[in-house]
């Protein structure tokens, strides 16, 4: 069960993938179509309405606004497609025609009740059904339009409900034996049959079921709403806690992206998920201030303060002949920690040299972190520069001023503490080792020093197949943005940590299970994970 979760979570990655994409090209085209913006920067006459540059912007918020209208869908491709064992192709082509199929049949059962776009609306449920303006919201919300199908709001859940239930299908069908006057529709061509006749069952269950799920999902995001403080320490402690095991992205895309994140009216729109309504307040004009409670704040002061600090007390701890390559080991982790976001090299440092240091202090404080920040009440999307720059050109709706003394305090709080605990219960992180350990030794993940070792008959992506215990003894070979996630038949045919980490360069080992691995290698997973599925033939 907890590998079938982890693959849940690494298929969400697949659609998850084009969102950064797609908020920096809403945040930039919004920023630099937004007349408030472009008069603070005294680019109005460069940028007036129906100039090539206007038009070049609007055209970049429109390709970012098509990601976040059609998530639904993106998300019953992905998952599909993500969770497919093989013909991965023919899984995210049945995952689209199931969503459709499912849409369009709801949107016929609604329409043969009356229910339309048009007697659906907050005005109209007020006028004709005598509902108060908040029940009239609240009512309205459980609808929406798709692909201009009018349907129900189900948002990512009835996406991700299409891409479970199309996977399921495919790897059981995908390979089915026929008659032979049937054999055209053999195969993989019975997949997009079958689910496009489960896609239609789908939207008749749906019709009678998802009012109820609406309605409680929407109490559900109310109580979200009214839990104040205490339930954001719980969600951010959640979220850091089930980082190890990669089901972080179960507890923070709901938020981001459903109901459960909230909604909000923007610009008479209403949109859900905290991730869309910050999406939609750049791209509004009449919006005076980006959402305080979104569950993002808190990462700029870990990203650029606590972390920061807790690299620090690294390099100090680390031994004087040592400190040198410390030094080269941590500046491009932090660099990059700041610039995109990947924390993982330092969180796994300390989680795998000491995972009371990880669950103890760093979970728990971020916990504090996120707390804070929202008392703050600061407001910004993003965590990393890479986020942040677009949401810059707009600062008349920010409010940063509370990480003037949350970043520093933290900096300093994460450098005391980790290097205090460090040296009482002798922490070995990089640069620890005894005073005869080589550079080399310290150098663990440099690519230059493992080629200079590897022999050329042997490929790096060989040795980590060898290291599986070989093609016969692997499963299921697949990756996220920072970890190959590994199923084998045997796990003692399987390398020992100390081999993955001192020879084949990987930052960490998780054993999910007893026989299920994930190797954290960082952001150069995907040309790893990519060489080695070429050798499994599996590209």
């Amino acid at each position: 069960m907890k590998q079938q979760m982890q693959m849940i979570g690494q298929a969400m990655l697949v659609p998850i993938s084009i969102i950064t994409i797609g908020s920096m090209f809403m945040g930039l085209g919004s920023a630099f179509t937004n007349k408030e913006t472009l008069d603070a920067l005294h680019l109005g006459t460069l940028l007036s309405k129906g100039s090539v540059g206007y038009i070049a912007f609007s055209v970049m918020k429109a390709t970012g606004d098509v990601v976040f209208r059609n998530l639904p869908l993106f998300f019953s491709i992905g998952v599909a497609f993500g969770l497919a064992k093989k013909e991965k192709a023919w899984a995210a082509f049945s995952g689209a025609v199931c969503f459709m199929s499912m849409h369009f049949i709801l949107n016929t059962l609604l329409d043969s009740q009356g229910i339309t776009a048009q007697t659906t609306t907050a005005d109209w449920l007020m006028k004709n059904q005598q509902l108060d303006p908040v029940s009239a919201v609240q009512k309205a919300s459980v609808y929406t339009t798709e692909l201009g199908m009018f349907t129900y709001r189900m948002s990512v859940f009835g996406g991700m409900a299409v891409g479970l239930v199309t996977s399921w299908l495919h790897n059981r069908l995908y390979n089915v034996k026929l008659p032979l006057v049937l054999s055209f529709f053999a195969g993989t061509r019975t997949v997009p049959i079958v689910t496009l006749v489960v896609g239609s069952l789908m939207g008749v269950a749906l019709f009678f079921a998802w009012p109820p799920i609406g309605g409680m999902l929407a109490s559900f995001s109310q109580m979200i709403g009214s839990s104040g403080l205490f339930g954001t320490f719980i969600w951010a402690v959640a979220d850091k806690s089930l980082l190890p095991v990669g089901l972080h992205h179960l507890i923070t895309t709901p938020i981001r992206l459903t109901d459960l994140g909230g909604s909000m009216d923007v610009c008479g729109q209403l949109v859900s998920g905290t991730t869309n309504i910050y999406m939609a307040q750049l791209g509004c004009e009449e919006t005076p201030a980006l959402l305080v409670r979104g569950f993002q704040s808190g990462r700029v002061v870990i990203h650029f303060g606590a972390l920061p600090g807790a690299a620090l007390a690294m390099y100090h701890c680390s031994r004087s002949q040592h400190k040198k390559v410390v030094a080269g080991l941590l500046l491009p982790v932090v660099a990059t920690m700041i610039l995109f976001g990947v924390t993982e090299p330092i969180e796994y440092t300390f989680l795998f040299v000491a995972p009371w240091l990880f669950y103890l202090v760093h979970v728990p404080l971020t916990g504090l972190i996120f707390v804070l920040t929202e008392m703050a009440n600061i407001s910004i999307y993003g965590g990393c520069l890479k986020d942040i720059l677009p949401v810059l050109l707009q600062p008349n709706k920010l409010n940063l001023w509370g990480y003037l003394w949350l970043i520093p305090l933290f900096f300093v709080i994460y450098y005391c503490l980790f290097r205090l605990l460090i040296t009482r219960f002798n922490v070995m992180t990089p640069g620890r080792e005894e005073e005869e350990a080589s550079e080399e030794e310290i150098k663990l993940f440099s690519k230059q020093d493992f080629k200079n070792k590897a022999g050329e008959e042997n490929s790096f992506a060989r040795q980590i197949i060898n290291a599986f215990g070989g093609p016969e003894n692997i499963v299921q070979f697949d990756n996220c943005i920072s970890r190959l996630r590994v199923e084998v038949v045997d796990a003692s045919h399987v390398a020992a940590d100390d081999v993955w980490k001192k020879t084949l360069r990987a930052k960490g080992v998780v054993h999910v299970s007893d026989k299920g691995f994930q190797i954290i290698y960082g952001p150069e997973v995907v040309m790893i994970a990519g060489d080695c599925k070429e050798l499994l033939g599996d590209a």
